[in-house]
């Protein structure tokens, strides 16, 4: 799974406070950024369905995200 954009993740590090950052690190946060969202999405699906519904909606993601 190629996750989130090289970049972007630098950027979330840099805007942290960081001056400089390796690429071992941005490899890494971006392997628990995915992991992390994709559990939540997957959370999110389930309370979704379990709604009655297919469209996830922003609800499901803040309930997700809650727990």
């Amino acid at each position: 799974m190629s996750g989130f954009s090289r970049a972007r993740v630098e950027k979330i590090i840099r805007n942290a406070g960081a001056f400089r950052v390796s690429g071992d690190a941005i490899n890494q946060l971006n392997e628990i950024l995915t992991d992390y969202s994709t559990n939540l999405a997957k959370y999110a699906v389930g309370i979704a369905q379990h709604s009655g519904r297919k469209t996830v909606k922003e609800s499901d993601i803040k309930l997700a995200a809650e727990k």
